[in-house]
């Protein structure tokens, strides 16, 4: 099975930046196109608005050093620069998750992709919602939502919550225990 290379420093990237790069990694690491290929191919409608983000997306990417950009014409190819250990996962059920209708989940793709690629690189014990959007840049309501479709769409995490007792009734939630299931529900 074919697979997709992503690493956690994309994690703390902003959407526009972390979209262009899914878009690149799920192509193999290069990605040859014009801007209207690329907002159609992350699902975006091919307006000079989207066009202008993705531009400036790549732009960012590229003098950060998570890109290489070479433009001939209205051709652009990017190609992703690897970094130190990346995190595999099956095309098939990445291309399912950039595909998902999110419509009822408040969440979008990237949202996920991050969230599950985080839990992947967690060598935490034990870690809360906050620790995961204070590392990823999103709001905890999120980070909840795009659990909230690993575990009930797709079943690839497990999630076990994890408390002390405090009193003689009384409980304190510490956390959770995550981790990333090797069982791929829609492949």
């Amino acid at each position: 099975m074919e697979k997709v290379v992503f690493y956690r420093e994309w994690l703390s990237l902003t959407k526009a930046e972390f979209n262009v790069l899914t878009m690149i990694a799920e192509q193999g690491g290069t990605f040859t196109g014009n801007w209207s290929e690329m907002c159609r191919y992350i699902n975006l409608t091919a307006q000079d608005r989207n066009r202008k983000v993705l531009q400036a997306a790549v732009e960012s990417l590229a003098s950060k050093g998570f890109i290489t950009w070479d433009t001939r014409g209205r051709t652009q190819t990017l190609k992703v620069i690897p970094k130190a250990k990346g995190i595999e996962l099956p095309r098939p059920w990445v291309r399912s998750v950039i595909n998902h209708d999110y419509s009822s989940e408040n969440v979008a793709f990237a949202q996920v992709l991050k969230v599950f690629i985080w839990i992947c690189g967690n060598d935490m014990d034990i870690v809360t919602n906050a620790m995961i959007a204070d590392d990823i840049g999103m709001s905890v309501d999120t980070v909840t939502s795009a659990k909230n479709v690993l575990l009930k769409e797709y079943e690839n995490i497990t999630k076990r919550q994890v408390s002390e007792k405090t009193g003689w009734n009384t409980f304190r939630t510490l956390g959770q225990e995550l981790s990333a299931s090797a069982l791929w529900k829609d492949l």
